[in-house]
């Protein structure tokens, strides 16, 4: 039978061999494919199988392509790997690394770009895509080395500008010092700047209760203005122990109520660990805050955190703060707390990270010196984060919390619990090299039992920054 082939059989034979070759003529035409050897392999152990599994086989390979095409990677490598196990050829070899490193089996797709490069040392197209593969494993000196052979072999002249670009990537991720710098000013427009209640009667303890002008509900516009930075230093190898500093700033200046004016300030410090799919992260810092044109308090923080990496579409992230605040004046000394914050996050990437949704679940816990102010209970948020080719940002984001008190609020006869629910969504435009204007809107509805403590909140906000 191996060497009595019928007609239909060689046919089909000859079709597979040219559907192989046509379906990798684009990567002939950069140098990424070489013929030889373990072709002739393959097409010999074709000529021993029968036509019914040369059809089949056939079909198989031209399932994955369309796949493979269509960018469904995933699903076409196993497809691949099938028709791979009965006949492997070069261009097979290639298909399996390209869906290896999409689908993020880095290894296979090493192992699968070294065998090529074993068997034909020019095939730069190959070179350059284990260049990338080494990239996105941190191995940052064997993508230099594979970037460096090509370079050598003098490629066109956008192929030249890619390796530049890969090449500076490589030194800022493997540079010991770096840093980035954020600022941004704008106007904020808010329709209840002291998050008040209406200006109503309220049914309380003794009567009722009308809340005077300043405590409820004010509209005002604000200056608002940001900067926030952090130097990240390398001790050691790179994705190994680094220490990283930032700082934070924000003021929000009323035009008419000076009275409600906030300044703060932040600056932590610590402990980073990175692997290649794990992060940890020790920030202890310092919070300075004025309200007003006073001293508010101060705030002592640690807040460290660990996030894991499971593939390139799934990361879960788990967190722990603790801080302890004091207040200036003793008329606010009942304010005086200690905060527990414990939360999970998992988080889902999509279209090589274009599209991020994020789901936080968490327990926050307020034990101030007045138990009227001590609370505890639950949050939830839901998130959106997506990046268009036109330099255009979007973020969504849904909170709930609910917060139930320890005592009863002053002229109530019963323990607050209030239900929140928050509203953020936020479009940014990039132009020029450095610059964004951003727009922010933000609602707040705070239900609670006590409905002295109801209140709504809407602010809009316009911002230009820069970003370095």
């Amino acid at each position: 039978m191996p060497y009595k082939i019928k007609l239909s059989s060689l046919f089909i034979l000859v079709a597979l061999s040219f559907f192989i070759i046509v379906g990798f003529s684009v990567a002939q035409e950069t140098g990424a494919v070489g013929s030889g050897a373990v072709d002739k392999e393959a097409a010999e152990k074709l000529s021993k199988m029968t036509p019914d599994e040369v059809k089949a086989l056939d079909k198989k390979l031209a399932d994955a392509l369309t796949l493979y095409y269509d960018r469904e990677f995933a699903r076409a490598l196993p497809i691949f790997q099938e028709v791979a196990s009965k006949a492997e050829t070069m261009d097979i070899m290639f298909w399996i690394g390209t869906s290896a490193m999409k689908t993020g089996e880095k290894e296979l797709a090493v192992e699968k770009f070294r065998k090529m490069l074993s068997i034909d040392p020019k095939l730069y197209r190959v070179r350059l895509e284990l260049a990338a593969t080494y990239f996105s494993m941190g191995r940052y000196e064997d993508a230099r080395r594979e970037l460096g052979i090509v370079k050598a072999a003098s490629p066109p002249k956008a192929v030249s500008e890619n390796i530049s670009k890969l090449l500076a990537a490589i030194d800022e991720r493997t540079t010991r010092v770096s840093w980035n710098l954020r600022a941004s000013q704008g106007i904020m427009w808010d329709d209840n700047i002291n998050s008040g209640p209406e200006l109503d009667s309220y049914q309380v303890l003794g009567g009722t209760l009308t809340p005077g002008r300043m405590t409820a509900e004010l509209k005002d516009e604000a200056s608002i203005s940001s900067v926030a930075g952090n130097l990240l230093f390398d001790i050691g190898d790179s994705k190994g122990l680094m220490w990283n500093t930032a700082l934070s700033f924000y003021n929000k200046a009323h035009f008419d109520y000076s009275q409600f004016n906030f300044l703060s300030v932040d600056v932590n410090t610590g402990p980073w660990w990175v692997g290649r799919r794990d992060i940890f992260k020790i920030p202890v810092g310092y919070t300075e805050r004025e309200y007003g044109s006073d001293r508010l308090s101060y705030t002592l923080h640690a807040d460290p955190e660990y996030e894991h990496h499971f593939c390139q579409y799934f990361s879960l992230k788990g967190l722990y703060s603790f801080s302890t605040e004091n207040f200036y004046f003793t008329g606010r000394s009942g304010l005086d707390n200690d905060r527990n914050r414990f939360e999970l996050t998992p988080t889902f990437y999509f279209d090589n990270r274009r599209h991020v949704f994020a789901i936080s679940a968490g327990y926050d816990s307020m034990d101030a010196d007045d138990n009227r102010n001590t609370y505890d209970g639950p949050y939830l948020s839901l998130s959106y984060f997506t990046r268009f080719p036109t330099k255009t940002e979007l973020f969504l984001q849904y909170q709930w919390a609910k917060k139930d008190f320890e005592d009863k609020p002053t002229l109530y006869n019963l323990y607050r619990e209030d239900k929140r629910n928050g509203i953020t969504a936020v479009v940014s435009q990039g132009f020029l090299k450095h610059f964004y204007t951003s727009f922010a809107f933000n609602y707040t509805d705070n239900d609670s039992n006590a409905d002295i403590f109801d209140y709504k909140r809407t602010t809009y906000t316009l911002s230009l920054g820069c970003r370095f």
